[in-house]
């Protein structure tokens, strides 16, 4: 009659072992998921706790740009009748080179004609009558002289100009011849280096 008990008294202690290990272990799992929200919640404050160690970031500022405005009309300094004050700092005129070329030209009376013959060494020109001009636009590379022969025909005056412009340098010769058959000569030569000087 006693087995039924034991065994009774068996089973009610197995369960209560197993009730008892139930309860340990959910206690376990919630001291586990208590530390972990601990350790959670610290280190999300000390996440947004500023680092008292770091160095703050300087500010940087933008320029301010101040553009200077140049001043009105009314500010300007103004001359007479109220025209803006001018300073002149040179010359007022300009001083251009001739350009090179060479002008023939021949002034004067000639009441029996005249004849003329001009050009460089290289070529021989024919002109009658006066007053008398020619012109060339170069300078030949070439030539020895350029020249100018006026001969009266009898009577008269001529004057005879004659200009050669080379380099930036101008070189000029005159001549002139009165009455008879008379000659005016006036001539222009070119050196070795290519300078041209009066020759005539």
């Amino acid at each position: 009659m006693n087995q039924p008990d034991d065994r009774s008294r068996e089973v009610s202690a197995a369960r209560a072992t197993l009730t008892g290990a139930r309860i340990a272990l959910i206690g376990t799992i919630i001291a586990a998921l208590i530390g972990a929200t601990a350790t959670i919640t610290a280190a999300l404050v000390q996440h947004d706790k500023p680092d008292p160690t770091a160095v703050p970031a300087p500010t940087t500022r933008a320029p301010t740009s101040t553009s200077e405005q140049p001043p009105s009309t009314a500010e300007q300094t103004t001359g007479t009748a109220g025209s803006p004050a001018s300073t002149s700092g040179g010359p007022t005129g300009t001083t251009t080179t001739a350009p090179d070329g060479v002008t023939y030209r021949c002034t004067g009376s000639a009441p029996h004609g005249i004849a003329i013959s001009y050009g460089s060494s290289t070529s021989g020109l024919q002109a009658t009558g006066l007053p008398f001009t020619a012109q060339e636009s170069s300078v030949s590379r070439t030539a020895r002289y350029y020249s100018i022969r006026a001969q009266l025909h009898g009577g008269g005056e001529v004057t005879c100009t004659l200009t050669v412009t080379a380099a930036g340098r101008t070189t000029t010769s005159t001549g002139t011849a009165r009455g008879g058959y008379n000659q005016a000569t006036p001539q222009v030569c070119a050196d070795y280096e290519r300078r041209w000087t009066a020759c005539g």
